[in-house]
């Protein structure tokens, strides 16, 4: 009866029947997806979440983390927030179909198998099809992107525009999307054999989807006045500090897990000696390559590393397993690289599941009640954008304004500074007073009073309120000692 309903489903869908050639891919991979469904459905919103459902509330045509597209994937799920959260177990599943149909164009079938097997067990990628965020999106794209590379790498000119289709829509979801693209051109270029008149049309045909699919951002940057979103300078840029170096290389490792760390170093040197010698290791590297200089150099920068290096594993890892597939120690090194990564995913899930937002929401609504009553009534102020997101998921909000507000700044450094706050005016027919000459404006928060919580309370919340109180310290879920502040009388910062 089962092998008869495999068989079924193998007939339906060549997709299906290309895996059923690694007989239990396809079910280990239902079973993942299952699990992840079943981890989302016990666990309550993480504050990245809770930032994206704040996007999709509020949508423009870029924000400070990244493009816009991961805020509009969730919007089209209205406001079944539950729903767009499974739907990215869903995006972990046809992430692994396109990474084993990318290595069996390369390689062969068992190849592919090991290779998503090996991609399944990486917390990075656990952790991504199990919150959301932009990251699986844009992986799934990219892959569809380098499956269309290399059918016109083989010879299909045509194909590069689907590479540039998929490329394309992958740089909605994440920046670093365009690394791939960049290194496939780069080893195009560099090919006489592929410096062709029709490889050139495909080379600009990519191009110019990467471009468009950058020019929301633009616009949205320059409607800004082109605020610096990547910070630091170019002096900066080529600065090295050990403390942000190893903290940066730690999470990595925790991403990937120690024993592929290791490997993804052996790997990339024996790539690059190959790419050589070997038409496909060519390819590999022009697939991953830009992805994992780009990587490193975020790695030694102090910086989240694990994105681009993401977006450059699977081709690398595909190179690397077929490179010991006939050694006598492939199955126990596999074995083992695999038992240890997934015990790393799963302290990983485990450290982020134990904590409760929802009750520390809970315990700043109930300090909102001890506030004096006053016209307009109270609003609440976190110090920092993660903590505003996840408080503003489970507290109410009138729609206009975040739920929760971070503390006035004249620097722009995170998208609740763009939003609406509550050390804005807005325009009024009341005659100007001697404190606001140049223009018309009213402050609607003026004389109400607020919740504020940090560790330490800012000078912008001290000077603008009449009185601030402490009501009480709360220990947060992520291990933070944080103060509840009852901040009375809003008169705003003296001019």
């Amino acid at each position: 009866m089962g092998g008869a309903m495999v068989s079924v489903v193998a007939c339906q869908t060549p997709l299906a029947s290309g895996l059923m050639k690694t007989k239990y891919l396809l079910p280990l991979l239902l079973l993942a997806t299952a699990l992840r469904a079943a981890w989302i459905l016990t666990h309550e919103v993480a504050p990245s979440e809770a930032y994206y459902w704040m996007c999709s509330h509020r949508l423009a045509a870029g924000y400070f983390d990244g493009p816009a597209g991961t805020a509009f994937l969730v919007r089209a799920f209205g406001e079944s927030f539950e729903v767009a959260r499974l739907f990215w177990p869903v995006l972990g599943f046809f992430c692994s179909c396109t990474a084993w149909l990318f290595v069996r164009r390369i390689y062969d079938a068992p190849i592919a198998g090991w290779c998503v097997v090996l991609l399944n067990v990486l917390p990075v990628f656990n952790i991504s099809a199990a919150q959301i965020g932009p990251l699986m999106p844009a992986l799934v794209s990219v892959l569809a992107g380098l499956v269309f590379a290399r059918v016109a790498w083989d010879g299909n000119r045509w194909a590069w525009a689907g590479a540039g289709l998929f490329f394309g829509v992958g740089l909605l979801f994440r920046y670093e999307a365009v690394l791939v693209p960049a290194g496939l051109l780069i080893g195009g270029l560099s090919s006489a054999r592929h410096r062709t008149p029709a490889d050139l049309f495909g080379f600009v045909f990519v191009v110019g989807a990467c471009v468009l699919a950058l020019l929301p951002a633009l616009i949205w940057n320059a409607s800004l006045e082109w605020i610096p979103v990547a910070g630091g300078t170019w002096k900066t840029a080529w600065e090295f500090r050990a403390v942000p170096f190893l903290e940066s290389l730690g999470g990595f490792a925790m991403a990937f897990s120690v024993p592929v760390f290791a490997a993804i170093v052996i790997g990339l040197g024996f790539l690059i000696h190959d790419a050589r010698r070997h038409g496909r290791a060519a390819f590999v590297v022009a697939a991953c390559g830009v992805a994992w200089a780009w990587s490193f150099y975020v790695l030694l920068r102090g910086g989240d590393a694990a994105p681009a290096g993401l977006f450059g594993f699977v081709p690398l890892a595909a190179f690397g397993i077929s490179s010991i597939r006939k050694k006598s120690f492939a199955a126990p090194l596999g074995g083992f690289v695999a038992a240890v990564s997934l015990l790393t995913c799963g302290y990983v899930l485990w450290a982020g599941g134990r904590i409760s937002w929802k009750e520390m929401a809970g315990e700043i609504h109930a300090a909102a009640r001890d506030l004096p009553a006053a016209e307009g009534g109270g609003f609440f102020i976190a110090e920092d954008a993660n903590l505003a997101a996840v408080l503003g998921y489970y507290l109410p909000g009138d729609g206009a304004y975040p739920p929760v507000f971070v503390p006035e700044s004249p620097d722009l450094s995170n998208q609740f500074g763009v939003w609406p706050s509550y050390a804005d005016f807005v325009e009024s027919d009341r005659v100007a007073d001697e404190y606001f000459q140049e223009q018309k404006g009213v402050n609607p928060f003026i004389g109400r009073n607020a919740v504020f919580l940090g560790r330490e309370l800012p000078q912008t919340i001290k000077g603008a309120f009449q009185d601030v109180q402490p009501y009480r310290k709360i220990a947060t879920p992520d291990g933070r000692e944080m103060t509840i502040y009852l901040c009375l009388g809003y008169e705003t910062l003296p001019l």
